[in-house]
């Protein structure tokens, strides 16, 4: 009798947790990332298993610097979204919301330089006569605003996406190196072991071609 009341509520709370775990990636993929947190805090109490952690650290970064940029409060913003590209995610959603911390990044670092000393709005926007002395000193970024910084994806950061991509700091083996812009204009990585590695004519086995769009940050693995 106590097995069968065991095995119960082994079910109950197996149930609970995937309806909680679905229901937080669904979220995921609309970008609500506090209801998201939310599900997934639930599905943590039920069972306290790796993933479900993950999740719900990385969505509550998230939700918490969406909520400080939409404040105005660029500082915390930009701290939460430093929080979540440091973390070593494991899981593909995890690794997804890393990828927009990362796009979300240089949003709360342009905007928190941006902002006047002691006044909420933008440097930019301070005075008439501030704004027409930036644009006379640097015309090569007259019109160019905070969109501008999302869309610019240096080879190095898009290098450390890839290795988040395929896990490599579990792997000591692995290689990578930029090998070149594919015709829609993404970086192509090679991943590769080699065999000899004190060697320089070592053999290279490949572990897989990589693709990272500079514009939305996406890492795809390249047929």
């Amino acid at each position: 009798m106590v097995i069968f009341f065991v095995l119960i509520a082994s079910g109950c709370v197996t149930r609970n947790y995937d309806s909680n775990m679905d229901l937080g990636k669904s979220q995921l993929n609309e970008e609500n990332y506090l209801e998201a947190h939310e599900a997934f805090e639930l599905a943590y109490k039920e069972a306290k298993t790796p993933e479900a952690r993950e999740l719900m650290d990385l969505s509550g970064f998230l939700a918490s610097g969406m909520k400080n940029y939409d404040e105005q409060d660029f500082g915390s913003a930009k701290s939460d979204f430093e929080k979540a590209t440091a973390y070593k995610a494991k899981y593909r959603e995890g690794k997804q919301m890393v990828s927009k911390a990362v796009e979300m990044h240089p949003v709360s670092d342009s905007a928190t330089i941006e902002t006047v000393e002691g006044n909420d709005e933008p440097a930019a926007k301070a005075t008439e006569e501030g704004s027409k002395v930036k644009d006379k000193a640097a015309p090569e970024t007259k019109g160019k605003g905070i969109k501008d910084s999302v869309s610019t994806l240096s080879k190095s950061q898009a290098e450390k996406l890839v290795k988040d991509y395929v896990d490599m700091e579990n792997f000591s083996n692995l290689n990578i190196e930029y090998d070149h812009d594919s015709e829609k204009g993404d970086y192509i990585f090679h991943v590769f072991e080699v065999d000899e590695p004190s060697q320089k004519s070592g053999h290279k086995t490949t572990w897989g071609w990589y693709g990272v769009n500079k514009k939305n940050k996406e890492v795809y693995e390249v047929m």
